[in-house]
């Protein structure tokens, strides 16, 4: 309590002091009180009380008290953890990605198709004409034209690697290129043509209609592009190569994206099992 100052002067040196020092203590003990203030129960939490804060009167938020409760120390081997999760997250993905895309040119078919029939073209082997039942064989059928820039290059390229790999198992089949442009693919045109290839590929062609008629019986798009010169166009058209076994029958078909690894495993199982 406050002393009058009447009072304070009439008491003795010794007593003023010690009422000094009284006073001093008492703000000393004020300034040290702590409080104690229960945290933010956490969802989950079964308390009220998680941890405790405790800090001075005269003290600044956060000094000299406890850490927060939050706080989570970082680890190398956390991070080293996380890391190689992430890797194997990232290398199990690769590995489907590219078992996905090798499987995607793999074609599984069921039934009979209802592919092919009686057919009639001139071969520019002989000039003469030509029909399904010429040949005895399997054959492997490509629907293109001789002024296709790069496709039809790269397909033939591909069925002649195919039949050299068959034959070098023993296993003869012939190789059909049909024209789908027969107004400027010509017997002579196409014997040019041909020098480029597997000699065991023969190439067939005839008129508009012989050839549409061809065509349509194992359905095979052919679009004719506009003209950009007269007579320069292109023809846009299905990218197929079709398996036909000895009997004359379809047996399977290979697409773009198939490797000649895979043409040749299914022939190879389709004629020793016939």
């Amino acid at each position: 309590l406050p002393v009058p100052l009447s009072l304070s002067l009439s008491l003795p040196l010794h007593t003023n002091m010690n009422m000094f020092r009284a006073s001093r203590g008492l703000h000393s003990s004020l300034r040290r009180r702590v409080v104690d203030v229960p945290c933010c129960r956490f969802p989950g939490s079964s308390g009220l009380n998680v941890g405790l804060i405790t800090r001075g009167f005269g003290s600044a938020p956060g000094a000299g008290g406890a850490s927060s409760p939050l706080a989570t120390p970082v680890s190398w081997r956390g991070l080293a953890l996380t890391g190689l999760v992430s890797f194997g997250a990232v290398s199990y993905y690769q590995l489907v990605h590219e078992e996905k895309m090798s499987s995607n040119g793999k074609v599984k078919t069921t039934g009979k198709a209802m592919l092919g029939g009686s057919w009639s073209l001139i071969s520019t082997k002989t000039g003469d004409f030509v029909t399904e039942k010429s040949y005895t064989s399997p054959t492997i059928i490509y629907f293109g034209f001789a002024h296709c820039p790069d496709i039809c290059p790269s397909e033939l390229r591909k069925l002649s690697k195919a039949l050299a790999a068959l034959s070098s198992k023993g296993i003869e089949v012939k190789g059909l290129f049909v024209t789908v442009d027969g107004a400027r693919d010509s017997v002579s045109n196409l014997e040019k043509y041909s020098k480029d290839f597997h000699p065991n590929i023969e190439y067939l062609t005839g008129t508009p209609s012989m050839v549409s008629s061809m065509a349509k019986l194992y359905r095979v798009y052919v679009s004719k592009a506009d003209e950009v010169d007269e007579g320069d166009y292109l023809v846009d058209h299905s990218i197929v190569l079709y398996f036909v076994g000895a009997d004359g029958e379809f047996k399977d078909f290979f697409t773009q994206s198939m490797k000649v690894a895979d043409i040749v495993k299914r022939v190879e199982e389709e004629v020793k099992g016939s």
